[in-house]
């Protein structure tokens, strides 16, 4: 019974990451990604054009005016809670391992 349950689990998750390639592979033969490349090509080229426009005008620009950020902050509080987590621990990995090279030259050095 076990050895049968084991083997579902199996072909579930085979199954599963059948659909994930399946979903990634049309999204590339999609063009989807090269669209969206596409289309940040043709902004820059607008603001690249709106820039020297702006110069030749004489207006007063900034670097901010003509660059898109598409920075996108998924911090939530479980990832600032991990990212805490982890710097707790290496704190305390650097203790740990500093304490035990001092003993271990202790030891060995004096």
């Amino acid at each position: 019974m076990e050895e049968n349950n084991s083997k579902d689990k199996f072909i579930i998750f085979l199954l599963i990451l059948f659909i994930i390639f399946l979903i990634v592979y049309l999204t590339k033969e999609s063009g989807y990604y090269q669209y969206k490349a596409h289309n940040k090509a043709v902004l820059t080229e607008e603001n690249i054009k709106r820039f020297e426009k702006d110069v030749e005008e004489g207006k007063n620009v900034t670097i901010n005016d003509y660059v898109i950020s598409d920075y996108v902050d998924y911090s939530n509080s479980i990832t600032d809670l991990g990212y805490n987590i982890g710097k707790f621990t290496e704190n305390i990995m650097n203790k740990g391992i500093k304490k035990t090279l001092k003993i271990l030259s202790a030891l060995f050095f004096d």
